[in-house]
């Protein structure tokens, strides 16, 4: 990995301990700060790549989700996407970030949308990388099938499960259907280093990594686009599921741009358009 140098911190919240991942020295440059979202399944790590190759020139600040990652499970049974929206703002507060571009990945571009719309004065630009606008029976079928509860067993097939979620979702979508019609189009099969590192960020959060996955899914994802207060860019990134989405999205938020790129481009795509 080239770049910045990543480093962690926790910041103490009324809602617990929140974990976080930055880079980059706040007040370096003229370049506004970035606070990145990350989506599910997993934490920043996830972001780290990102992290790293932005940071070299910028403020980089990126959050796990309460319930994901290092930081402590929500204090609610089942937090919204606004409450995730609110515990990014305060680690924006705790880093004395002012005024920030916005990322978000999946899960995470939802979280942002609500940052943006709650606090457009602290939006420079605001970038969407993957946006679920499924039709409600789908929304539906997902709160029931996607990410359900994890429930340890003496067998250990909780474990089996995880493996199997973790490595079929860049090769079938919805993971848990694999037919040929629910291939992911260029999907490939990740390496067992790849899948047993991203299966045990799930595990060690069995408890309540699908929370946020609910929360994505119960969200008026459709309705609050419409009402978003500034332009956005949807990253229509090749081998994403949901980049079938990208052009819908955009044309619900008001000066909606799409941007079509590679996984291995994204840091560069990024940099160009905070940069423009």
């Amino acid at each position: 990995m080239t770049g910045a140098a990543v480093d962690r911190a926790f910041v103490r919240l009324p809602e617990g301990l929140v974990h976080y991942r930055h880079a980059g020295v706040a007040g370096a440059g003229d370049k506004v700060p970035l606070v990145m979202a990350h989506g599910g399944p997993g934490s920043s790590a996830g972001l780290q790549p990102l992290i790293a190759a932005l940071g070299s020139d910028r403020r980089v600040v990126a959050p796990d989700m309460m319930g994901n990652g290092e930081s402590d499970p929500p204090p609610m049974a089942q937090p919204d996407i606004a409450f995730y929206a609110k515990t990014l703002v305060a680690v924006m507060d705790h880093e004395g970030l002012d005024v920030v571009d916005l990322y978000g990945h999946h899960t995470g571009a939802q979280v942002v949308c609500e940052v943006a719309i709650a606090h457009p004065h602290r939006v420079r630009r605001l970038v969407l990388d993957g946006l679920g606008l499924f039709p409600d029976d789908l929304r539906a079928e997902f709160l029931q099938r996607y990410a359900p509860p994890i429930a340890p067993d003496a067998a250990g097939e909780h474990m089996m499960w995880v493996w199997e979620f973790i490595s079929q979702t860049t090769q079938h979508f919805p993971h848990y259907l694999r037919d040929a019609e629910h291939m992911v189009e260029g999907g490939a099969a990740l390496p067992p280093p790849v899948v047993t590192n991203r299966a045990a960020e799930v595990l060690k959060v069995w408890s309540t990594y699908h929370l946020a996955y609910q929360a994505a899914f119960a969200h008026d994802l459709k309705g609050r686009l419409s009402v978003l207060p500034m332009s956005a860019l949807v990253l229509q990134v090749d081998r994403d599921p949901l980049a079938r989405y990208a052009q819908e999205a955009a044309a619900l938020i008001p000066g909606g741009q799409v941007l079509s790129t590679s996984a291995p481009q994204r840091a560069s795509t990024l940099r160009d358009f905070l940069d423009g």
